[in-house]
């Protein structure tokens, strides 16, 4: 064969010899067999970790009992041990039978897994012992077949726990007490066994828990009449309960009749009779009022102060009067009041509301001692819960007494409340206790917090905004400044340049004709530009109005309109009318700003040849009209446009910020007449007092 043609064949087996070297790679180790077990006193010596190895068995015994199927218990000579059976297999009570199996842990001790079986014949069941409960209760005779004497507690059909009913019964024995199953008819009456003295013939069981712990035991009975009554039921008189007696027996069911005075279905019944409580513990849900009068058969036993009844069962007599409440006085013993339904005045010191629904209220009776109230949701829980603390309140309940120590002394009691009608509130607590105050201070001292980080957030804010303001009113004022600048440039240094632009040309058209007038003319725009220069000084240094410093508004105006007079050109006249006053700067400046204005615009403008100034002083009131002969104008039409005439918007912003409107009035060819009225303030009326360093601003 050629070399590749080899290699090629040889992959094909190569995933056959991955398998094989992984096989012989898994292989455990051999470990020797483990030895047949033939006793079963060897199996129950095994612990949980050798039972779980799973040793092979192989057992020859009897069958103990044989319920509940497939499973079943055997006994050889050595012991007896529970079978894990397999339904493929049948077995009798008695048959001797060799069974194969392996062991297990099982759940509380070892047993037998069965993997065969083999009936050899009929066989007789071992001796059963007799034993205590005492010695019982260790569990070392788990899966023994024994005997045991008891008392029946309670008795009924259990159709639950296996495949077939059975009689479920709890037997008191000894100090002690365990269950038994044994099957029966499931229409089988069992009442009959309650109370009876008994000896029970069967397999000892166990009860466990998930920790294989032993909590109690269970006998496997397998067949009714393994179980012997040995004495019937005793009937004692209630007036008899509870006395010394060295001819009775002990553990057996007493006949008492009471008054219902409380119920829990299902769970306990207080009665009352000639003033003495009792507690009857009972499984019973047959319902009873409050006042029925009732007979009870029931176990008598220790309770926590004073002996109740275990396992009782009752049925109702008829309606009787509802027992009255026994007045509580702690100053007795405690135990006469135990079970019974008392009544007492107390204090609210505590509540609490526990999650199952079940309100505790701690309580300070009149005499000095603490105690619960106990309430669920259908006793008042709620409303119980809601009673203020420190209230103090009547009620009435079950009294529980509890005692302890070696002598059981009472140590402790509780109430159970059985309605919302077992306790009214006699007094309500006034508000103004240590609690409310707190409260009331945590919130005064809340809201001062609050108040005070408000007033800081507030102050920052505040802050802010004045910084916004400061920044906004140095904007405006620069604005302003600069407008009110404009303005007095306007008003004051053209006005001048208008006059000396006015004496120039006159000097100009008399140069030839009369040098004297030219030359005065020279002179008066020489005066003139000095003027002005003057002016142009004072308008840049705070633009002080010195026409005003060194006069009233009329003498102010007349020197004004001096600039602008001529011996055969224009005539200006200042008219008076009333009484003068002298005004604010701020009132006098704009109306002496107004009235120049309008001359120079007259002058100008309209080339007017008379100007008249009228100021008109009345009580609280000034007014300035200015009227001309000039050309005159559309004063809407300017007042639209805009453009070119600064000097009729000054006006009008002078006059809005005096608080007043500015009337124009003028017809083309017919001049203009021009008012100004201001109301005067009581603080604008200087009535003559100083005007020195007034200003210009508005």
């Amino acid at each position: 064969m050629r070399p590749a043609l080899w290699l090629r064949r040889s992959w094909q087996f190569l995933p056959w010899i991955v398998c094989v070297l992984a096989a012989s790679a898994q292989e455990p180790t051999l470990r020797p067999p483990l030895p047949t077990l033939t006793h079963v006193d060897q199996i129950r010596h095994l612990s949980v970790d050798q039972a779980s190895l799973g040793y092979p068995v192989k057992i020859r015994g009897v069958v103990t009992d044989d319920v509940p199927a497939p499973d079943f218990f055997v006994q050889d000579s050595t012991a007896g041990i529970y079978v894990e059976g397999h339904p493929s297999f049948s077995h009798l009570l008695g048959d001797i039978v060799e069974v194969q199996g392996i062991t297990g842990p099982g759940k509380f001790a070892p047993v037998i897994r069965e993997q065969y079986l083999r009936v050899i014949g009929q066989g007789t069941l071992p001796k059963a012992p007799l034993y205590s409960f005492s010695e019982l209760a260790n569990g070392e005779q788990d899966s023994q077949r024994v005997q045991i004497r008891g008392i029946v507690r309670s008795a009924s059909v259990d159709r639950t726990s296996w495949h077939e009913p059975t009689l479920a019964m709890t037997v008191a024995s000894g100090g002690g007490q365990f269950k038994v199953r044994v099957p029966v008819d499931s229409n089988q009456d069992v009442s009959s066994w309650i109370d009876s003295a008994v000896l029970i013939e069967g397999v000892c069981g166990s009860l466990f828990n998930s920790q294989r712990q032993l909590v109690g035991l269970l006998f496997y009975v397998p067949r009714l009449n393994f179980i012997k009554v040995e004495a019937p039921a005793k009937v004692v008189p209630f007036t008899e309960l509870l006395r010394f007696s060295p001819d009775k027996g002990s553990g057996h069911r007493v006949h008492v009749r009471g008054v219902v005075a409380y119920q829990q279905a299902g769970s306990a019944l207080f009665l009352q009779s000639t003033g003495k409580g009792l507690r009857v513990f009972t499984q019973q849900q047959t319902r009873v009022a409050i006042g029925d009068l009732i007979d009870v058969l029931g176990f008598p036993a220790v309770g926590e102060s004073t002996p109740v009844l275990e396992d009782a069962v009752f049925h109702r007599i008829g309606p009787a009067t509802p027992p009255d409440p026994i007045a509580l006085d702690l100053r007795l013993p405690w135990e006469r009041y135990d079970g019974a339904l008392v009544t007492t005045k107390a204090k609210v010191l505590q509540r609490e509301h526990r999650p199952d629904g079940v309100t505790t209220v701690l309580l300070q009776e009149r005499d000095g001692i603490l105690f619960n109230a106990i309430a669920d949701e259908a006793s008042g829980a709620d409303r119980l819960l809601a009673i203020p603390l420190n209230s103090e309140l009547r009620i009435e309940g079950i009294c529980l007494v509890r005692s302890g120590g070696l002598w059981g002394l009472p140590e402790s009691l509780r109430l159970i409340v059985r309605s919302p009608s077992d306790f009214v509130v006699l007094r309500a607590p006034s508000w103004w206790n240590l609690r409310h105050t707190l409260q009331l201070l945590g919130i005064t001292a809340a809201i001062l917090l609050a108040m005070s980080l408000w007033v800081v957030v507030l102050g920052r804010r505040l802050r802010e905004q004045m910084a916004m303001v400061r920044q906004k009113l140095r904007t405006g004022a620069v604005l302003e400044e600069r407008n009110r600048i404009a303005r007095e440039l306007h008003d004051t240094l053209e006005q001048e340049l208008a006059g000396i632009t006015m004496q120039l040309d006159l000097a100009v058209d008399w140069f030839q004709r009369a040098p004297r007038v030219a030359q005065q003319a020279l002179q008066t725009a020489r005066n003139m530009t000095r003027h002005s220069m003057r002016e142009a000084r004072r308008s840049v240094w705070d633009l002080r109005c010195h026409l005003l410093e060194n006069g009233d508004l009329v003498s102010a105006l007349r020197q004004a309109a001096k600039p602008f007079t001529s011996a055969d050109q224009v005539n200006v006249e200042v008219l008076v009318d009333g009484e003068p006053v002298r005004s604010s700067v701020r009132v006098e400046m704009n109306l002496l700003r107004i009235g120049q204005e309008a001359v120079t615009n007259a002058v100008k403008h309209a080339q007017a040849k008379n100007i008249t100034l009228t100021v008109q002083f009345r009580p609280h009131r000034i007014s300035l009209r200015i009227t001309d002969d000039g050309r005159g104008f559309c004063a809407e039409n300017v007042a639209l446009s805009g453009n070119g005439h600064f000097g009729l918007l000054d006006m009008r912003e002078r006059a809005q910020s005096l608080g007043s409107d500015l009337l124009i009035e003028s017809v083309a060819g017919l001049g203009t007449r021009i008012e100004v009225e201001v109301a005067l303030t009581q603080k604008e009326m200087l009535h003559g007092e100083s005007q020195a360093h007034t200003h210009s601003g508005r």
